[in-house]
């Protein structure tokens, strides 16, 4: 995905700096400087949003933040309802508690999910 739009967007946008290079699409975290953005490790709790486009260090990066539903890849089956997180390489995968998305709709591995940010 080069660049990415989520399926509905009432939302907004916020523009941060890139402290890793990003993939359109994935969820990103706090970065390692001030206003900075990277991608978000399996597990993340400080997920941002999702990426808006690639970039990479030392880019602007728009970041999808707010109630937003996005569509994601599922690393692992995915059951509608479940709350996800995020998981290694850009993908999202049930949370083992707490949860930043709720599935929408059921898939199975390196299927795309529907998940609303809560």
């Amino acid at each position: 995905m080069a660049d990415y739009l989520p399926l509905y967007r009432p939302g907004h946008t916020v523009t941060f700096n890139v402290s890793a290079d990003v993939v359109g699409g994935q969820p990103v975290e706090v970065g390692d400087a001030d206003w900075s953005v990277q991608p978000a490790a399996a597990g993340s709790t400080t997920v941002v949003g999702v990426a808006g486009h690639d970039a990479a260090v030392g880019d602007k990066l728009t970041v999808e933040v707010g109630k937003v539903i996005h569509e994601f890849v599922a690393s692992g089956a995915v059951a509608r309802g479940a709350k996800l997180a995020a998981a290694a390489d850009g993908k999202v995968a049930t949370a083992a508690e707490g949860g930043l998305w709720l599935a929408l709709n059921s898939v199975s591995d390196g299927g795309l999910v529907a998940a609303l940010q809560l």
